[in-house]
């Protein structure tokens, strides 16, 4: 019952959408509406997908949101335009990926790329809005693609507009999977003028050709010939254009520049309004579309929570603009299981000539406020920084007293930075850590900054977690001890260094240098410097012993003491020095090389590294193998030793080249014993072979049905991944 009362709410929603003005409807009401029109234009059925979640990004004259669907099988996200235009769409699947499949990997891609095309102009005509039509061009296609991609212009009235848009259509069944497309929504003042001109093309081309100059060059040819030719290379001018309805002549390059001074592009204008259209069908949102909605019930609409930002006398808005609010849910429940939304306040305000940006982020609920941040920079026309770095530190703590008071007694001056030490900085800022002990914990802190020119908050930024605890520290090493520890760490090494000098431009050799702005060089000089191979994160203060990080780059190699004189080591150990091999610290180049240990081979070029000791292992390895496509689980046999032959179709199905390998009367090998290679993998062979993969051994034999070594498959892999 409480379900079919929801989506009678929801329906009701949807029909009053038409004729009430955004900013008058609740959020809910509105995220439903665009849900609902959303799934209109694409005839989506979102019903599999247990968990949906709207953003709303409330730029005053281009609201847009930001629609997400959830499920165990993917999940789908989609942002359009507060009408409903679709600007963007991802579709994601949690389908096993196949090992190698990448663009190094040849195989052909399924489907067919005509199909793919008309699959993806239906798309287009879905989402195009009135008085659009697009161009399409198609991407290069790569072996291994799993995409068909195709991109073009958006045109408006017939006419380029400076749009573009792109598409990608899954090979095997022609479903889209990405689109993303420009708008003007938002961007452009007073809509799309006519299409007619009043000036001709033979006008505009006379006054555009003045605005060309080139030079005359000899460059060298592109063939790679060493007789230079003279060739005319344009200049790097201005970029112009003709007012196709005044003929005037205008520098764009010149306009750009002058409109840049005043400020940086963000600002969004007005757009011609769009008649709605229909409503969509009442009740067309899915449970979890309803549950999404329900998730923005109860926040508190941009004007209230203005009202509740400017409230707090300390941030100093009287002066600024409110230009938007981004409403975003939280993907996880807090403790008492409610979904939080915040809301960031975007001001603005101009100050001689130049744009102070604030934003202020509150619980869209309470109005609690959680962080701010300003951007802003000292215009040309300096403004008077009258607030010092103590009276700045005196509202800082007055303000922190009051927001967050019992945290804030905690914590003592971690670092500053003042504001009138610099030319062009605003404002003051303040870190305060928390102090335990007599000892500063950074990672729990609050930041704080004060606008030096009128004394507001400019910045908050709170980072506190309340459950962490504290050792003693009783039983710590002192200073020294922990210093000399530290020192023991390194080498002192004797070495030449190289010490900037500034350049003598007295001496004739170093003359050209002036004109070129080089001011100084290096010398050595010879003299010694602490070394240290390892990165170490510093000294336990209780066992003075040094902390290595969890994770090196040392940590990707892997190391062996049997490959000495070993006539495949160079190979080995090249692999090993990227992670790919095997544990335990002997590699065993000379034993019959098992699945198993073929298995372990390629899975660690993903990073696996199987472990052979721990229980279960085996287990695992192969679940992992069977997930990359390396083996169908019912062609497991751990320990079958395998032949050079079945070694390399192993190898060459794992990175995509078993289509073409499997393609038959089209190779030749050179192996004096190619008559004894299997009909079946006579293409694995001759492939392998061609790719140099494989060669022959002395009497230039590949010797098909011999037993592999573990130091064959690694050789094979090594060349393979050479290539």
């Amino acid at each position: 019952m409480k379900k079919r009362l929801l989506a009678l709410f929801l329906s009701m929603a949807l029909l009053c959408a038409l004729t009430v003005p955004a900013a008058a409807q609740s959020a809910d009401d509105r995220l439903a509406a665009v849900t609902a029109k959303v799934k209109e234009t694409l005839d989506l059925d979102t019903e599999k997908y247990p968990t949906f979640y709207g953003d709303l990004s409330e730029d005053i004259l281009a609201p847009s949101w930001y629609l997400e669907w959830t499920g165990d099988d993917g999940a789908l996200s989609i942002s359009a335009s507060e009408d409903g235009k679709i600007l963007s769409y991802h579709l994601y699947n949690e389908e096993a990926q196949t090992w190698g499949t990448g663009a190094f990997a040849p195989s052909f891609p399924a489907g067919d790329q005509a199909a793919a095309k008309a699959a993806a102009q239906r798309f287009l005509d879905r989402v195009l809005t009135g008085g659009e039509t697009a161009t399409m061009k198609e991407r290069t296609v790569r072996l291994g693609a799993s995409s068909y991609r195709f991109y073009g212009e958006i045109l408006l009235n017939g006419l380029p507009a400076g749009l573009s848009y792109s598409i990608a259509v899954r090979c095997e069944d022609n479903v889209v999977t990405s689109f993303s497309r420009d708008d003007l929504n938002g961007t452009v003042m007073g809509g799309v003028p006519s299409a007619k001109a009043k000036i001709t093309q033979a006008q505009a081309r006379t006054a555009l050709r003045d605005t060309l100059t080139l030079r005359l060059e000899y460059v060298l040819p592109q063939d790679g010939g060493k007789q230079a030719v003279l060739r005319y290379l344009p200049e790097s001018d201005d970029e112009y254009y003709v007012d196709a309805a005044t003929g005037e002549l205008v520098n764009l390059t010149e306009l750009s520049r002058d409109v840049e001074k005043g400020g940086t592009y963000g600002a969004n204008a007005a757009a011609a309004a769009e008649d709605a259209g229909e409503a969509p069908a009442a009740g067309s949102l899915s449970q979890a579309e309803q549950q999404g909605a329900e998730k923005l019930k109860g926040v508190l609409s941009r004007d209230d929570l203005d009202a509740r930002a400017r409230a707090i006398s300390a941030l100093g808005l009287e002066q600024y603009t409110l230009s938007g609010a981004d409403y975003t849910v939280a993907r996880d429940s807090d403790e008492s299981g409610e979904t939080q939304v915040t809301a960031a306040l975007r001001y603005g305000r101009q100050v001689n000539g130049t744009s102070w940006r604030r934003t202020v982020t509150l619980d869209a609920r309470t109005g609690e406020l959680i962080r701010v941040y300003s951007s802003a920079w000292m215009p040309e026309e300096a403004v008077e920084r009258t607030v010092s770095r103590d009276t700045a530190l005196t509202t800082a703590q007055a303000f922190l007293k009051d927001q967050c008071g019992r945290q804030f007694g905690g914590t003592a001056l971690y670092g500053d930075n003042d504001a009138l030490e610099g030319q062009r900085t605003v404002s003051h800022s303040f870190t305060f850590a928390q102090k335990v002990n007599g000892y500063f914990f950074p990672e729990n802190s609050i930041q704080v900054g004060v606008d030096a020119t009128d004394g507001s908050i400019s910045l908050y930024e709170k980072q506190f977690d309340d459950a962490v605890t504290f050792d003693s520290p009783a039983g710590i090493l002192t200073a020294d001890q922990a210093l000399d520890a530290w020192l023991d760490t390194y080498t002192v090494q004797l070495e030449y260094v190289m010490v900037p000098a500034a350049v003598d431009y007295s001496k004739p050799e170093y003359q050209p240098l002036a004109d070129y702005g080089v001011s100084y060089l290096y010398k050595l000089v010879l003299g010694y410097r602490l070394e240290r191979q390892d990165y170490l994160l510093g000294i336990d203060a209780k066992t003075g012993q040094p902390v290595r990080p969890r994770w090196t780059p040392e940590d990707q190699g892997i190391t062996y003491d049997d490959l000495s004189g070993h006539w495949a080591g160079e190979k080995i150990g090249k692999l090993a020095k990227y992670g790919v091999g095997y544990t335990g610290g002997s590699f065993q180049p000379d034993k019959a090389l098992t699945q198993l240990d073929l298995m372990a081979l390629l899975a660690s070029t993903e990073g696996y590294l199987y472990d052979g000791t721990r229980e279960g292992a085996a287990d695992e390895l192969y679940e992992y193998a069977i997930s990359l496509g390396l083996l169908r689980r019912e062609d497991r046999a751990d320990g079958r030793v395998l032949t050079r032959t079945e070694t390399v179709r192993c190898i060459l199905d794992a990175v995509g080249y078993g289509p073409i390998a499997r393609l038959e009367g089209i190779f030749r090998t050179k192996f004096t014993d190619d008559a004894s290679i299997p009909r079946a993998d006579y293409g694995y062979v001759a492939l392998a072979q061609g790719l140099g993969v494989v060669s022959g051994d002395t009497a230039g034999r590949f010797r098909p049905n011999a037993s592999a070594t573990r130091a064959q498959a690694a050789v094979m892999l090594c060349n393979l991944m050479s290539r």
